[in-house]
């Protein structure tokens, strides 16, 4: 609450973890400026742009003339950014809607909206054991997705099947016997969405899911203003970016990916790295309809503007996997392209004074 309340702490914490940055953040594989160089850069952005440079590395802004830096928004994390974005756009007292994950299924199926089939909340104190297993025999494929009701960037999700006449569960680093698997805190038990196969050629062993942030404007018009479409790699079974996955632009006239994707440290392919397939071209089923839900749900949640929605497309078309009140824009600026490129998103952060610094609010006068 703290943090929250005062930008200053928390950009003086930010401040004092710039030597993180430095030394953990920077993928040094990939960057090839020397290091006294990648030291000036880190605290040009820090101090001329004013805000912490961890997506130096993510975006390669040391491939980029200095002028291209002033069109990237940088994480709505930062203190300024957030400072901005809590006074109208993305106001605090609202924000545990969406964080809770058994608070927003609700909120979304009120809305309306295709959704993942719900088997309900699990905690601790009880007999989740017993549940689980009861649920994932219900299953028509004998599989169901939890999640930590409270969890972020795919952190201790799992999936509970059914192998040899028994329940596992699988963890994002290895498979145990439901007998061996204890519940950390409460959760969701949801239905793992059976993918479009267009979409599985990519990836098969994840649900691939496409982020779109989408803004409600001063005119009172929901529009979607990025969107980056994630897929997990080897034998991940979710996409993240954080854990693994890569992500690659969208091309939103055109409905199809862009050419090359990311991982989270910056490291590009123009090829998923498992299967082989090229990203760039590929056509996202459904895409108007993609569009339509990302919007019908910024629409219907007017009372918090900016908002990034996990969207995967089905067998029968796309369907809300999740919602996102705190959007990293790094990903998406990475992957697509900066948010302060487009003009007309440029007016519209405007509107509401998103800017942090002279750059940005000089780059269309």
């Amino acid at each position: 609450m703290l943090a929250e309340s005062h930008p200053l702490i928390r950009r003086t914490l930010r401040f004092l973890a710039l030597p993180y940055c430095y030394v953990k953040l920077v993928n040094w594989q990939e960057c090839t400026l020397p290091k006294s160089q990648v030291l000036k850069d880190l605290l040009y952005i820090f101090f001329k742009l004013k805000y912490f440079p961890d997506n130096y590395s993510p975006c390669r802004l040391w491939e980029k003339d200095k002028t291209e830096w002033y069109f990237y928004y940088g994480s709505s994390y930062h203190p300024y950014q957030r400072s901005k974005l809590r006074k109208e756009v993305q106001k605090f007292e609202y924000i545990y809607l969406f964080d809770n994950k058994e608070i927003s299924e609700l909120i979304c199926r009120g809305i309306g909206v295709k959704l993942p089939k719900y088997y309900g909340a699990i905690w601790p104190e009880m007999n989740y054991r017993k549940k689980i297993e009861e649920t994932v025999y219900k299953n028509e494929r004998k599989k169901i997705i939890i999640k930590p009701i409270m969890g972020q960037e795919g952190k201790d999700i799992s999936l509970a099947y059914v192998e040899d006449g028994q329940v596992k569960v699988k963890l994002q680093e290895y498979d145990i016997n439901l007998s061996d698997f204890h519940l950390k805190e409460r959760s969701i038990m949801q239905e793992v969405v059976v993918q479009d196969s267009r979409v599985a050629k990519i990836s098969s062993s994840s649900v691939n899911t496409i982020r779109a942030v989408t803004l409600y404007t001063k005119s009172n018009e929901a529009i979607v203003i990025s969107s980056i479409m994630r897929f997990g790699v080897g034998k991940a079974y979710i996409d993240n970016w954080s854990a693994g996955g890569v992500a690659v632009g969208v091309d939103h006239e055109k409905g199809e990916l862009m050419k090359t994707a990311y991982d989270k440290k910056g490291k590009q392919y123009v090829k998923h790295p498992t299967t082989g397939v090229t990203f760039e071209g590929f056509r996202i089923p459904h895409w108007g309809k993609v569009l339509k839900l990302a919007k019908d749900v910024q629409e219907a949640c007017s009372f918090f503007k900016m908002l990034g929605l996990d969207i995967g497309i089905s067998l029968e078309g796309p369907i809300l996997i999740e919602v996102n009140p705190n959007p990293d824009i790094i990903l998406q600026e990475q992957a697509a392209s900066p948010l302060l490129k487009h003009k007309g998103i440029y007016e519209e952060f405007e509107k509401y004074d998103l800017f942090v610094n002279k750059f940005q609010r000089n780059l269309y006068k």
